[in-house]
């Protein structure tokens, strides 16, 4: 996951309302989101077929979401770079397995590469961060934040270009009478899918594109496509769980309720 736009405000009929981006190589397996684990059935999400995790899974029984971005080494080197004896995927799950607050309890980060690990339900959004050497934890404020692979960062192009838009149209329905992705969502899907329809952002290493794009495409040679491969919308409320998802971003037909 490379972007992860949260709108938190525990006084609103629905106090979580998340959009999420994933950007991953085009090349990398995946499973549309269900029930994939059979030692955790409860928890609904997408599947990295590789290494058996996730970058998104949600709760409904305790209507809680858990979110990972990969995060930037403190030392400026690649995310990708290095080997860790633990995978990231596996973070969301344990984190939704945890019956505390505290998503990475008895964990020891340094098995993993640097990462954004989000916990959030109806009453509170944190966001946990590792770099590599330091592990930082934040309360999400009240409103809409933009979260990307340097973490809460306000000068993060895409943060700064985006984080005012879906503020002004962030949604708020009533969850018990709400229907479908537009009556859920409100104008959140059309941002998604300008944002599908414009110049896209590249990878790091590669020259071009725009560093605001929400959504990501880079030719890096030999074959190998990294690109926005999905968007996932949750909303809950204290009760309820909605869950939407699609793999074609640019057109707004395509997305599809998940069953939770």
């Amino acid at each position: 996951m490379c972007t992860v736009i949260v709108g938190f405000d525990p006084g609103a009929r629905t106090p979580l309302v998340i959009a999420a981006i994933r950007d991953e190589m085009r090349s990398r397996p995946w499973d549309w989101p269900a029930r994939h684990w059979p030692e955790r059935p409860e928890l609904v999400g997408g599947r990295d077929r590789l290494a058996g995790g996730t970058w998104l899974a949600v709760d409904p029984r305790r209507e809680r979401v858990a979110a990972l971005l990969n995060g930037w080494p403190w030392d400026g080197r690649m995310p990708w770079e290095g080997s860790y004896p633990a995978s990231r995927g596996d973070l969301p799950l344990k984190a939704l397995a945890t019956q505390n607050r505290d998503p990475l309890a008895g964990e020891d980060p340094t098995g993993y590469a640097p990462f954004h690990l989000l916990d959030a339900d109806a009453h509170r959004a944190a966001l946990y961060s590792w770099d590599g050497r330091c592990l930082d934890t934040r309360t999400l404020p009240r409103g809409v934040t933009t979260i990307v692979n340097t973490g809460l960062d306000a000068e993060d192009p895409r943060a700064d270009r985006h984080t005012p838009e879906f503020a002004r149209t962030r949604p708020d329905p009533d969850l018990a009478t709400a229907e479908g992705v537009k009556g859920i969502w409100g104008e959140w899907p059309d941002l998604i899918t300008e944002a599908a329809r414009s110049e896209p952002r590249s990878a790091g290493t590669t020259p071009g594109g725009d560093p605001s794009g929400l959504i990501a495409h880079a030719e890096l040679g030999d074959g190998l496509v990294w690109a926005t491969g999905s968007v996932t919308l949750v909303a809950l409320d204290r009760d309820t769980v909605r869950y939407a998802f699609t793999e074609d971003p640019a057109d707004p037909e395509a997305w599809r309720m998940i069953e939770v």
